[in-house]
């Protein structure tokens, strides 16, 4: 027995898990490890540790994004599209794979069946299949948003059928016994009961989204925040390739936020 479990009697598994460490909570801890990451760039950066042409300083990388934001041209033709497309890939993701996993809870032989492939599925290479998408729809947006929600979907599907199937079958058997129709019994049973692991894949798809559009504008495309970065990173214009990808890192952590902020009101483990 650790020292520690002599001392209060408790062993250190079953222990609730500290408020504070080190006097600060883990928000605390959070914020104090991104501050010290961004003095550690704008010193290296300014002591000219690193060349300027490898990395520049964060204060030069939030002026130059500051600037862009406040650009006409590059929020209607780079951020804007971005935001738009992560914004149609995720709420497509999520119907269809609220609706994809439900399908599968009522028949268990295509769960069954679609297992294994559901389970294999990001070991893919899904974005080999963008330049035949390309050909298919050109180069607009539809190619990227067919990825984007191919990428994200699979993981709303894998967590909407483990929701599904965290109904204890006596709760069903109730819903059956007071006679509930389809309508009734998929919103006062089905949905609460699932939406704790719904909220997760959400979580998840909008992460996979936001992945696989600024990667697929990246690759190819005309327009977008990944266009911008690409373009920057192949004509050497450093300040706004790293503005650029400030900007996602703050657009990312915005959305998971919000998105967050909404689904834990549905969760009703949470209130």
């Amino acid at each position: 027995m650790s020292r520690g479990a002599m001392s209060t009697g408790i062993p250190r598994y079953v222990r609730p898990r500290p408020d504070r460490v080190g006097g600060l909570t883990s928000t605390g801890w959070s914020i104090l490890l991104v501050v010290a990451g961004v003095l550690t760039v704008e010193a290296a950066s300014r002591l000219g540790l690193i060349s300027t042409v490898d990395l520049v300083p964060v204060t030069v990388m939030a002026g130059r994004a500051a600037e862009l934001v406040t650009d006409p041209a590059f929020l209607t033709r780079q951020l804007l599209p971005t935001l738009g497309l992560i914004a149609a890939g995720f709420a497509a993701a999520a119907v269809l794979g609220v609706a994809v996993g439900l399908l599968l809870w009522r028949s268990p032989w295509w769960s069954d069946a679609l297992q294994p492939y559901l389970n294999i599925y990001y070991a893919i290479p899904t974005f080999a299949v963008y330049p035949i998408l390309v050909v298919l729809f050109g180069t607009g947006p539809v190619p990227i948003l067919l990825l984007a929600t191919a990428f994200s979907v699979v993981v709303i599907i894998a967590n909407a059928l483990i929701g599904f199937r965290s109904v204890p079958v006596a709760v069903d058997k109730l819903a059956r016994a007071n006679r509930l129709g389809r309508r009734a019994h998929l919103t006062k049973i089905l949905l609460p009961a699932a939406v704790p692991d719904i909220a997760a894949g959400l979580r998840l798809g909008l992460v996979y989204a936001t992945i696989a559009v600024l990667a697929t504008e990246f690759i190819l495309a005309t327009r977008g925040l990944g266009h911008f970065i690409s373009q920057a990173y192949h004509t050497f214009h450093t300040v706004d390739m790293y503005a650029g990808i400030l900007l996602i890192c703050l657009v990312a952590l915005v959305l998971n936020l919000g998105v967050g902020a909404v689904l834990s009101r549905l969760d009703w483990r949470q209130r």
